[in-house]
């Protein structure tokens, strides 16, 4: 080989490995560049929790990110300044743990929040997908719930029964414009459950007057004005109903059945305990009519309920 031959060889071989270093130097910068864009994950606290665990949680979450191709470095504890930064802070109180996700543009700049209560750190398993979904999607954590994804302290919520089964017994003066009826004793027997400002009630109701007879089944609701020991009410419903009448004439009864309305109003006393006493007005319109009389009952009465799952009222 000549000495010029041997020349452009080193020539040749120089420059290649200069293009190749060049190269090298390129590809870690840009590799560099990339790790600095991407989108960082920063725990900001975890009070009350051990790190390893606000760190598992943390992890969960920039896994889910990533299942919505949005890129996330895994989870850290400090972070230069970022354009942007997904924050998670895990803060306990008493034997609950209150979680916060937010998204912040700049650092320190808060864009949008999430946070939901769990029982335990465990419970970051179901609870993550709805944090990350209602965090990129800017929507109520309320409405990512489903039956799979209830945390205890929710599904306590749900479960909590804030109503009351009521039997009651009563009894009633009964009084029938254009009849005899005037202050006939009636007597009634119902269930209701009750919310501190509306109820539902079904019962069973009847008198017997001199020339005037009258059976009701009914179903309705209640509404209650105010959540005090003692409150004015309004109420209303369907009743399946059974009239008399008697003839005097022709000494002959007619008698009908059919659907009508109610309408009451009264007042309920003794709220606060597991016992109810109503004095109530009730007016019922049968929607049919007998052959000479148009039967619809007025009534006063006061009304007892106790509290309770089976038939007890004492």
């Amino acid at each position: 080989m000549t000495k010029n031959s041997t020349i452009k060889l080193s020539i040749y071989c120089l420059v290649i490995l200069t293009f190749n270093l060049c190269s090298a130097a390129f590809a870690q910068n840009s590799l560099t560049s990339a790790k600095d864009s991407r989108t960082v994950l920063l725990i900001r606290d975890y009070s009350g929790i051990d790190e390893v665990d606000a760190e598992s949680g943390a992890m969960l979450i920039a896994e889910e990110f990533r299942k919505l191709n949005i890129t996330v470095s895994d989870p850290v504890f400090k972070t230069s300044a970022s354009e942007n930064l997904y924050s998670v802070t895990f803060r306990r109180l008493g034997e609950k743990i209150f979680v916060r996700l937010s998204q912040e543009k700049p650092v320190g700049t808060v864009i949008v929040e999430k946070q939901l209560w769990i029982a335990s750190i465990e419970e970051m398993i179901a609870a993550t997908p709805r944090l990350v979904d209602a965090l990129v999607n800017n929507k109520p954590i309320e409405s990512t719930i489903d039956i799979e994804t209830v945390t205890e302290t929710e599904g306590r919520e749900l479960r909590k029964v804030q109503g009351e089964s009521h039997w009651n017994i009563g009894f009633f003066g009964a009084f029938v414009p254009g009849t005899e009826v005037s202050g006939t004793p009636g007597y009634r027997l119902g269930w209701s459950f009750e919310l501190p400002t509306y109820a539902v009630e079904s019962e069973g109701r009847f008198f017997f007057g001199e020339d005037t007879h009258y059976a009701a089944f009914s179903v309705g609701g209640m509404y209650l004005f105010n959540k005090q020991n003692i409150s004015p009410y309004i109420g209303g419903g369907f009743t399946v109903s059974n009239a008399s009448h008697d003839i005097y004439a022709s000494f002959d009864r007619e008698f009908n059945r059919g659907m009508g309305l109610y309408a009451a109003g009264g007042v309920q006393m003794l709220r606060t305990t597991q016992n109810r006493l109503k004095f109530e007005i009730r007016l019922d319109r049968p929607l049919y009519t007998l052959e000479i009389k148009d039967v619809m009952p007025i009534s006063i009465g006061v009304f007892f309920s106790r509290s309770g799952s089976g038939f007890c009222l004492f």
